[in-house]
């Protein structure tokens, strides 16, 4: 990776960038896992919680174990606690998995279980909340969405809690899901208004601005895009910065090669059989093949287009 003369873009897989992407995974931890920059984090939950004070946190450990040795492990992208005692989990995902609802659940389990003390106790505890920042689109019941037409959130953010189902009677407000869908917001540079229309801006557009633009004048943005700034960094962070991007563009690479694959096994399967049936027994042969792999069922959907029943009966 050089540096590019005359500016501050540096060269990394051909192309000309100057701030690291805060949705991939190294990326992310720069920003919002570090002590040295657990302001931006701080700023980021006052603006998705804006009814609470959260003056000050601190990190929690990201990788937490079950009850029993036997018991699957859990690892965070970052975790912290405020001074109150509330917990936070946020994690990053770029793309959709199996049952994602059910693991952010799974997680959330793990900041409740470490509240509990020994001997004599009362089952008091401090609200835990998971917040998923997604690059994709959740699929969401849309009869619900209807009725409530989730009102002030332009279906970019989703809001969870345990209710009673007819009457919507809160059951407890100590276990909260907050999902961040960054792939829907649309809004330009110019028409940022509130504090989560800029963190949502800067999640999904960092990596492709080469300059601040002019609607984030806040000290906050300002030290954000400095620490993100991709010259400033040490050789051995490039390097890490760098992996974690090919490790990325690998993975990207191997879904569009599948779907080549598939098409091509099709297009001539279907000079014999007919183009239909030949695409789909190509799509099927790709299937078997991911499925073999050990990819998962939805990013197989994903690259084939195919069903779920379908890819669970290979």
């Amino acid at each position: 990776m050089e540096r590019s003369c005359g500016d501050r873009t540096v060269m990394m897989n051909g192309k000309k960038v100057r701030y690291i992407d805060p949705l991939s995974d190294w990326g992310f931890k720069r920003l919002f896992g570090t002590e040295v920059n657990k302001g931006f984090l701080l700023a980021f939950l006052q603006s998705i919680f804006p009814d609470k004070e959260i003056s000050d946190i601190s990190y929690m450990k990201p990788e937490n174990q079950g009850l029993t040795r036997s018991d699957r492990q859990a690892v965070f992208d970052v975790a912290c606690r405020t001074v109150g005692g509330e917990r936070f989990i946020v994690e990053m995902q770029k793309r959709n998995q199996e049952r994602f609802r059910e693991r952010c659940l799974y997680y959330a389990t793990f900041p409740i279980q470490e509240q509990a003390v020994k001997g004599d106790w009362n089952y008091s505890m401090s609200p835990v909340y998971m917040v998923s920042i997604m690059d994709f689109e959740l699929i969401h019941d849309v009869r619900n969405i209807e009725v409530n037409e989730i009102s002030g959130t332009d279906k970019r953010i989703f809001r969870y809690s345990l209710r009673e189902d007819n009457t919507g009677e809160l059951m407890t407000d100590r276990l909260k899901f907050v999902f961040i869908e960054i792939g829907n917001f649309s809004k330009e540079a110019e028409e940022l208004v509130t504090g989560t229309d800029k963190w949502m801006y800067v999640l999904k557009n960092l990596a492709r601005l080469t300059d601040r633009p002019a609607g984030l004048q806040e000290r906050i943005f300002i030290k954000l895009f400095e620490a993100a700034e991709i010259a400033a960094f040490s050789p051995e962070e490039r390097k890490q910065y760098e992996h974690d991007m090919m490790t990325e563009n690998d993975y990207r690479n191997t879904i569009e090669f599948a779907k080549d694959k598939a098409r091509e096994e099709g297009m001539h399967e279907g000079m014999r059989k007919g183009l239909d049936e030949g695409i789909e027994k190509g799509l099927v042969t790709a299937a078997r093949n991911l499925k073999k792999m050990g990819m998962e069922t939805n990013a197989i959907i994903q690259a084939t287009g195919l069903s779920e029943t379908v890819i669970r009966k290979l």
